[in-house]
């Protein structure tokens, strides 16, 4: 093996990379976040010296790795293989500096995570004291969303999930299976002129006023049912909708309306008798929850640490299921 002397230090030409190894993490964010604007963010760059910087990476390799168009980015045969390799090496790389000094140094850092605005209050908020005792040096970023490209677009370090999860990108761990209620108050059910006053079917509740809960796409999200000849999704009537879970819930407790929600997120309006539980014999199987974060990328200690804290907890939660 071949040495040079550069002052003190001996240089392997092992080591040395034809290309630019910055250019190269720039490549990999890029293929990740599916935007050169995305990227630019990520890095503090803009998007012309993104740009840039794969333009250099592609004449060093002699190879064209992306193909883009006004529409859309897609990665080429090579970029796809050179992508791979990258994000394994990056990865092998992060996790070797993390090991060496896991012994030695107090776990800390920023963990950057997504999630729907009700688990950030009902599940993350209440076991944060005990994390951040264990952990004082330790930063916890909560970021509502309910979109899984979040987890790409705004380079979060993980995210929950509800339902199923159709990006294979993704690696997925269950965190309970969570029950959904149909719920009213009871001045509702009581009041002059609704009829009928009590719902007995999931299709009753069409006469009723419904308070539904909006997709990101601006859509209502069906009421589901699970019924004896299977299961049952209805489209209500809403005169009222929201983006957010917590505003459909002050307003059943209200005397709005009839409300499809988690039952961890009502359970203390029933126990309190300020709303009251419907159609019970009709309720959907639960939803599962997971926690989820990029497939191939390197999981830095403290997000390591911040999973195995939210998965060793017994979940208090009122109708979630481990």
């Amino acid at each position: 093996m071949k040495k040079q002397v550069e002052g003190t230090r001996l240089l392997s030409r092992t080591h040395e990379l034809p290309i630019s190894e910055a250019d190269a993490r720039v490549f990999v964010t890029v293929a990740d976040a599916g935007s050169f604007t995305a990227a630019a963010a990520l890095h503090a760059m803009t998007p012309s010296a993104v740009s840039k910087a794969i333009g250099r990476l592609e004449a060093d390799l002699g190879v064209r790795l992306l193909v883009r168009t006004t529409r859309a980015l897609h990665l080429t045969e090579e970029g796809m293989a050179f992508h791979e390799r990258c994000a394994r090496a990056f990865s092998l790389l992060a996790e070797a500096a993390e090991e060496a000094g896991a012994g030695t140094r107090a776990v800390a850092g920023t963990v950057r995570i997504g999630a729907p605005s009700l688990f950030g209050t009902f599940l993350i908020a209440p076991l944060l004291p005990a994390l951040l005792a264990r952990h004082p040096k330790l930063r916890v970023e909560i970021v509502s969303t309910t979109r899984l490209s979040d987890v790409f677009d705004l380079g979060l370090d993980l995210a929950i999930a509800v339902g199923a999860l159709p990006d294979s990108s993704l690696v997925a761990k269950p965190l309970g299976q969570g029950q959904f209620v149909t719920v009213a108050a009871p001045g509702y059910l009581k009041a002059a002129g609704t009829t009928p006053r009590r719902p007995l079917r999931p299709e009753d509740l069409l006469a009723h006023r419904c308070i539904a809960y909006t997709r990101p796409d601006g859509r209502e999200e069906p009421w589901n049912f699970q019924l004896p000849e299977g299961p049952r999704q209805l489209d209500v009537r809403a005169d009222v909708r929201s983006d957010d879970m917590h505003h459909l819930t002050a307003m059943a407790v209200a005397g709005l309306g009839v409300a499809h929600l988690p039952l961890f997120v009502v359970a203390e309006h029933l126990a309190g008798g300020r709303l009251e539980r419907l159609l019970h014999a009709c309720e959907p199987a639960p939803k599962l929850a997971s926690l989820v974060y990029p497939a191939g990328r390197s999981m830095p200690r403290r997000v390591r640490v911040f999973i195995d804290f939210l998965l060793s907890q017994e979940q208090a939660l009122a109708g979630v299921t481990r």
